[in-house]
């Protein structure tokens, strides 16, 4: 069974990211920066990644959106760190895990963050 809150509640874990995020703003040291917008409510999502031999060193998030995409981001963040630089290496099921779920209303956010994971592997700063 899928950790998603079918209530609508938020997970004590997706409050945490919400209220404290972590690893927000913009990293100087980049080797690849996405973004993507959700084109039903227009939430969009920076990415920034510190790629060496092939693993995520050190990720940063930025956000213009609810708080779902708040939260995903921050999770988002936290989860690609130690992670192969692949697009299949974070997928929705590892934010909805870190998030301790994802209410229905919100779950569009992890689309989003996964959609944002790609573009910043595509897109190397050199």
């Amino acid at each position: 069974m899928s950790p998603s809150s079918a209530d609508g509640a938020y997970s004590p874990a997706f409050l945490e990211h919400l209220t404290r995020p972590r690893s927000q703003g913009r990293l100087e040291s980049a080797t690849h920066r996405g973004e993507a917008v959700d084109g039903v409510c227009g939430d969009r999502l920076w990415l920034d990644l510190d790629v060496r031999d092939g693993l995520v060193r050190e990720a940063r998030f930025r956000v213009e959106g609810c708080p779902g995409a708040i939260a995903v981001g921050s999770a988002l963040a936290t989860v690609a760190v130690g992670r192969a630089a692949l697009p299949e290496a974070v997928g929705s099921g590892d934010l909805e895990v870190a998030l301790g779920g994802v209410p229905g209303a919100k779950r569009h956010d992890l689309r989003l963050a996964t959609q944002t994971w790609k573009a910043a592997l595509r897109t190397p700063t050199d």
